[in-house]
């Protein structure tokens, strides 16, 4: 049930989103602005490649990786988002394949099927962080390069107000609840680093970068948390 409502969220705000967050067709974001892929050289030499885009929304990241030679596959909940992939995918003149599905249940796709992994901002909707991970190490190849990038946990506890930089929400706490603009409720895991980082390991990851990234803007408590990690053989 809660899978269907984080889907019809964002089949009802897509469009809306799209507008607003005008996302860059010229360089990754793992940060909303900044923590850019041309600085970082987190993903590398991409020609060539098979790349897994998770929560892939408007496909804005596999439109400038297919750019450079890669094979994206988008995969997103939303069949409106993936609309949106779709016209901007042709507009650029771009062939991606765009998958209809749910990250935590990629029945559809073989197992070691792509060298890299990319998810920005969309393991948050995760209901399950391990079942994620799970899925996603089951359809990366043998040292294949996982790359994601989730709201900090400590960003998490300053709440609706966090310019303020008071912690109003707790640590401790494993799930989010809220309402969104659509009305409709929203219910999501809440993880700490240490569950992140043990849960990856235990999954058969290692851990090669660990980034917390701050901008002009957000100075005191970092608002992003990016991992790079390899599947182990």
């Amino acid at each position: 049930m809660n899978k269907d409502n984080i889907r019809d969220h964002w089949n009802l705000t897509a469009l809306e989103y799209q507008k607003k967050r005008q996302i860059s067709y010229n360089d990754i974001e793992y940060a909303d602005g900044y923590a850019k892929e041309s600085e970082l050289n987190l993903l590398g030499d991409v020609k060539g490649k098979k790349v897994i885009e998770l929560g892939c929304g408007g496909a804005e990241n596999s439109i400038i990786l297919a750019k450079q030679g890669a094979k994206c596959t988008g995969v997103d909940l939303s069949i409106e988002q993936l609309k949106y992939a779709r016209n901007s995918a042709e507009k650029h003149g771009i062939d991606i394949e765009l998958i209809e599905g749910d990250f935590e249940n990629l029945f559809m796709l073989g197992n070691k099927r792509f060298d890299i992994a990319l998810s920005i901002f969309a393991l948050d909707w995760a209901q399950d962080l391990k079942v994620a991970f799970k899925e996603v190490y089951r359809i990366l190849r043998d040292k294949g390069i996982f790359v994601f990038s989730m709201q900090h946990p400590t960003w998490n506890l300053l709440g609706e107000n966090p310019s303020e930089l008071k912690i109003t929400e707790n640590y401790f706490k494993e799930i989010w609840e809220w309402e969104e603009s659509t009305g409709i409720p929203v219910k999501v895991h809440a993880s700490k680093i240490s569950d992140i980082i043990n849960q990856l390991i235990h999954t058969g990851f290692s851990i090669e970068r660990m980034l917390e990234p701050s901008s002009d803007i957000i100075k005191f408590v970092p608002s992003t948390i990016i991992f790079k990690v390899i599947r182990r053989s």
